[in-house]
């Protein structure tokens, strides 16, 4: 799935290192991205990375899964591969 313009956004260092990729897109592109962004997906994401923060990836997966079409698998992998954010 092409992100457009989102697609170019360089991922800060600790994800570069967890993911082995350095924008939006090759991430993107990793996971198997499916379904184009919402203008809804910010405050979501936001909501999500909040729940991330405290430990809580229910939220993240969600995101991932039915926003964004990321298979369940992938998913679970990369919440795994996440730098702890707590």
């Amino acid at each position: 799935m092409d992100l457009g313009t989102l697609g170019g956004y360089r991922l800060p260092s600790a994800l570069q290192k967890a993911y082995g990729v350095s924008t939006a897109q090759e991430l993107a592109d990793q996971l198997g991205v499916s379904k184009r962004p919402t203008p809804e997906l910010g405050r979501e994401a936001d909501a999500a990375y909040q729940s991330l923060r405290q430990g809580d990836q229910g939220p993240a997966r969600s995101l991932l899964v039915e926003k964004l079409g990321v298979s369940e698998e992938k998913a679970d992998e990369a919440l795994a591969k996440l730098p702890s954010l707590t």
